[in-house]
């Protein structure tokens, strides 16, 4: 196959991007996420994500980052969580990484809530 140049020959694979490296400007992120970019700052100044800084002292998200506002997103915008909400959820989740608890089981006690109707067993 030819290519622009006249070079003939296998294509390089990109390396991935590491989850925790900050590469996302704020726009590009903004865009990602299907939200305003001044979200991301209210998210900052509410201390519910930090982004990195360049040596500019401009924002630079993560993939980590961009994880972590869609957690956001699905608390606030399906669950009807206030940011207050979301940051008490967020820090109780990360006490029970910490604790070595493993957050896939947080998930199916969340699915088995949804399907008993207010979570409640008898």
């Amino acid at each position: 196959m030819l290519r622009a140049g006249g070079y003939m020959g296998k294509r390089k694979r990109m390396p991935a991007i590491a989850p925790g490296r900050a590469v996302f400007t704020p726009s590009i992120a903004s865009e990602i996420l299907n939200l305003h970019p001044r979200t991301l700052m209210i998210y900052e100044s509410e201390n519910l994500i930090k982004p990195q800084r360049t040596a500019t002292n401009r924002r630079r998200y993560s993939e980590d980052d961009i994880r972590r506002v869609r957690v956001i997103q699905f608390l606030t915008r399906q669950k009807g969580v206030n940011l207050a909400g979301v940051k008490y959820v967020l820090h109780l989740l990360q006490s029970l990484g910490n604790q070595g608890l493993d957050l896939n089981q947080v998930r199916e006690l969340d699915t088995l809530q949804e399907v008993s109707g207010n979570g409640l067993t008898a």
